[in-house]
C-alpha cells in the first residue's frame, strides 16, 4: 500500500468516524463497508462497524464483526466486554457469561463487568453465582444501586426474608423515593397499604418486557386469558358481537390476542410504555395507550361494552376505584371479565410476593357497590408460584 493510499484511507476512516458520531449510521456504514475491501484485517474496522450494528439493535452483523475483531486483537478489554454485551442481546446468555468471566481476568475489580456477568447468572437462574457477583460489584463500589436492588430481588426469591430487607433498605438509602423498595418493604413486612405506586408498577413491567411472555407462558404456566376466554364462551355470545372492548392493564397483549376477535375495536392500555411497545408489535390493538388504568377510564363515558382485566386487580389493592372508574365508561349490560387472587381475610391483603389477594366476599360486595352483578365465577390455578400454584377466582360481571 502506497503512502498515499494509506493517508486516503485513514481520512476516509476520520471522516466515517465523525459521521458515527453524529448517528449518522448510513453514511458511516457505506464507507466503513467500502473500506473494508481495502483493509479487511483492521481490527479497529470491523470493531467500529461492530459498535454501529450494535446501536442499530442489529446484534447478529454487530457479533460477527466483533468476532472478527477479537480474532485481530483478543486482549482488548472494550472489544471484549461489547462481545459478551452483544452475546447477551442475541440470547447466547451461558456464552455471554464465559465471555465476561475472561474479561474478569484482565479486570477482576470492574463492577461493570461483575454486575453483567451477575445479570447473566440471574437469567439463567444460577443464583448463588448471581449473588456473589453482585456482592462483589458492591464490595468494590458501595452505592452501585443496580446491584444492590438485584440483591433485594434474589434474596426475596430465595426466601431469605432477612437478607431481602436488609438489601431494600439499603435501595432506599441510596434512593430514598424509590418506589420498589418502598412497596416490598410493606409487603415483607406484612404491612398495610392501600394502593399500590404507579411508578413500582411501571418499572416492573418495563423491566420484564423482553422476556416477559417467555416467563408467564413457560416458567410459571400462566393460562389466565385463556381460562377467562373459556369462562366467556360458556355464555353464548357470537363473535363480533361487541362494538368496542377494553383491555386493562393489556401487557404484551396475551388477553388481547384471546379476546381481540369478539369485538368489532379494541383497545389497550398499559402503565409500561415497553409492554405497550411489545403489544404493538402483534397488531392485535386498533387503540395502545400508555395510562393509569383509573385515570383513563374516568376520561371516558359510557364508551364500552367488553372490558377485560386478567392479572390486573392483583396489583390494585382497594378496587373500588376501578369498579366505579369502569361503570361510568361503559354502557348498560356491559360485561367485565377478571381475576383476582383470592384471599382468606375479610378484605383484601399484600402478600410477600408484592401482589394483593382479595376475598371473594369483597370483590363480589366492591362490584354490587357500583353496579355490577356476577354472572359467572369460578376457582382455579392462576400461575406458579416456586413450586406452589397461586389460587384465585375468574369473574364475569355485568353493568345492571
Amino acid at each position: 500500500m502506497s503512502t498515499h493510499s494509506r493517508k486516503t484511507i485513514e481520512n476516509r476512516f476520520a471522516e466515517a468516524c465523525e459521521l458515527h458520531s453524529r448517528a449518522e449510521f448510513s453514511a458511516a456504514e457505506k464507507i466503513y463497508t467500502s473500506l473494508l475491501k481495502h483493509v479487511p484485517e483492521a481490527g479497529l474496522l470491523h470493531y467500529n462497524i461492530g459498535l454501529l450494528y450494535y446501536q442499530k439493535e442489529d446484534f447478529q452483523k454487530a457479533l460477527s464483526h466483533y468476532s472478527t475483531a477479537r480474532d485481530l486483537a483478543p486482549q482488548d478489554p472494550d472489544l471484549l466486554f461489547n462481545y459478551a454485551l452483544c452475546q447477551k442481546q442475541l440470547g447466547q446468555i451461558r456464552d455471554a457469561a464465559a465471555s465476561f468471566r475472561q474479561l474478569i481476568q484482565f479486570s477482576p475489580d470492574d463492577p461493570e463487568t461483575l454486575y453483567n456477568l451477575g445479570n447473566c447468572y440471574r437469567e439463567l437462574k444460577e443464583y448463588t453465582q448471581a449473588v456473589e457477583s453482585y456482592q462483589q460489584v458492591l464490595s468494590n463500589n458501595p452505592s452501585h444501586l443496580p446491584a444492590t436492588r438485584n440483591l433485594a430481588y434474589l434474596f426475596h426469591i430465595l426466601d431469605d426474608t432477612e437478607n431481602a430487607l436488609t438489601y431494600y433498605n439499603r435501595v432506599l438509602h441510596l434512593d430514598p423515593d424509590n418506589s420498589q423498595a418502598i412497596h416490598m418493604i410493606v409487603a415483607l413486612t406484612g404491612g398495610h397499604i392501600n394502593a399500590t405506586p404507579s411508578e413500582y408498577i411501571k418499572d416492573i413491567f418495563n423491566n420484564y418486557s423482553e422476556t416477559f411472555d417467555k416467563v408467564l407462558l413457560d416458567d410459571l404456566k400462566y393460562a389466565v386469558p385463556e381460562k377467562l376466554r373459556s369462562l366467556f364462551d360458556s355464555l353464548g355470545y357470537p363473535v363480533k358481537s361487541f362494538s368496542r372492548c377494553i383491555d386493562l392493564g393489556c401487557g404484551t397483549g396475551l388477553a388481547g390476542r384471546k379476546f381481540g376477535e369478539l369485538c368489532k375495536h379494541l383497545t389497550g392500555i398499559d402503565l409500561s410504555e415497553k409492554m405497550i411497545e411489545k403489544a404493538e408489535e402483534k397488531g392485535i390493538y386498533d387503540i395502545l395507550q400508555v395510562a393509569e388504568i383509573t385515570d383513563y377510564l374516568n376520561k371516558r363515558r359510557s364508551e364500552y361494552d367488553l372490558a377485560v382485566a386478567a392479572d390486573v386487580l392483583t396489583y390494585m389493592a382497594g378496587l373500588e376505584p376501578v369498579f366505579a372508574a369502569l361503570a361510568g365508561a361503559t354502557r348498560q349490560q356491559t360485561l367485565f371479565c377478571c381475576s383476582t387472587e383470592n384471599s382468606e381475610q375479610p378484605h383484601f391483603h399484600i402478600c410477600s410476593t408484592g401482589r394483593f389477594a382479595h376475598s371473594r366476599d369483597y370483590v363480589l360486595q366492591t362490584a354490587t357497590r357500583y353496579n355490577w352483578r356476577v354472572v359467572k365465577m369460578v376457582t382455579t390455578n392462576l400461575r406458579k408460584e416456586k413450586s406452589n400454584w397461586v389460587e384465585g377466582t375468574l369473574y364475569i360481571f355485568d353493568k345492571t
